[in-house]
């Protein structure tokens, strides 16, 4: 099978798991325990594409530094390709600190390192090992500051102008949703196949309280919208006609990386040319057993439904 290209945020994720409450400032609470992780939304997808059978291609950056070795290794020691990773000298690797709550819920602090640096022309330098993909996704575009939302949208131009099936996760903007960041990302999205966006992401986009008029905004720019509802399950928006599929309900222990598998159950399902339905139902199955792990040391290898 062909990779799937992936371009946007790699990052390492310290995970400190079951707290009852955050910590005020000057105080301190305990956790049930931590976790290092391979992650940000390109490192999530890569491990989920990785789990169902399908080769992922990252370009981002790391810094030279232990936890840059240390994400390396993880997907040297899985067979996943790294040359599409920069490493910069003098840079910290991208790094997120996520306290998951004792239900599952999570707040995050990152420190953005050497994404200060991806750009174009790391992009261009190694979109090269991009050049064998049937699908290019772009994601995390928001955690990337040289990589600006124009940047992605010239990124997809190219891509799409190849041949290449785009699909965009652009994760949620830190930076609160700019009126020109809205805007500049609908331009970016008339280019794109597929747009993958949480309820709360999509409504933020288009400054629409309800994601039903919310989906069709984007609709009117992307052919096929899916908006990721939580235990609410999941919906598309295509061809004029919206698609749902119920959540599953089981024991939430930490959503991080939901969201990112979701999305590649939902891209797998898409190349095996599933019905809508289905492909919304086989990505909430995927999701929903990966939230309901304590680690993330196994990603579901659900192959059929």
């Amino acid at each position: 099978m062909s990779p799937v290209g992936i371009v946007g945020n790699f990052n390492l994720d310290i995970v400190i798991g079951g707290l009852e409450e955050q910590p005020k400032w000057d105080t301190e609470v305990m956790a049930q325990g931590i976790e290092k992780r391979v992650a940000g939304t390109a490192g999530y997808m890569a491990l989920a594409l990785h789990s169902l059978g399908l080769r992922p291609v990252i370009l981002s950056s790391v810094g030279e530094d232990q936890d840059g070795r240390f994400l390396l290794d993880q997907l040297d020691q899985l067979g996943i390709e790294t040359s599409g990773i920069v490493t910069l000298k003098g840079s910290q690797t991208p790094t997120s600190f996520v306290m998951v709550h004792k239900n599952g819920s999570r707040a995050i602090v990152s420190v953005s390192g050497a994404h200060d640096e991806f750009g174009l022309d790391m992009y261009n330098e190694k979109k090269g090992l991009l050049s064998d993909n049937k699908e290019v996704l772009i994601c995390g575009n928001f955690l990337l500051p040289k990589f600006t939302v124009i940047d992605a949208l010239e990124v997809a131009i190219e891509q799409k102008r190849l041949g290449k099936k785009i699909y965009f996760d652009p994760s949620w903007d830190p930076h609160g949703w700019k009126v020109e960041t809205r805007k500049n990302t609908l331009k970016l999205i008339k280019y794109v196949d597929v747009c993958l966006l949480n309820e709360t992401e999509i409504c933020h986009l288009t400054n629409e309280l309800d994601w039903k008029k919310a989906v069709k905004i984007v609709g009117q720019y992307c052919d096929e919208v899916v908006v990721k509802l939580g235990e609410k399950g999941a919906a598309v928006f295509v061809g004029g006609e919206l698609h749902t599929a119920k959540g599953y309900k089981v024991p939430v222990v930490d959503t991080t990386g939901a969201g990112d598998t979701f999305d590649m159950g939902y891209l797998y399902a898409s190349r095996k040319g599933w019905s809508f339905e289905r492909r919304l139902d086989f990505a909430n199955k995927i999701a929903s057993i990966l939230i309901s792990q304590k680690t993330r040391e196994k990603y579901p290898q659900l192959l059929e439904t």
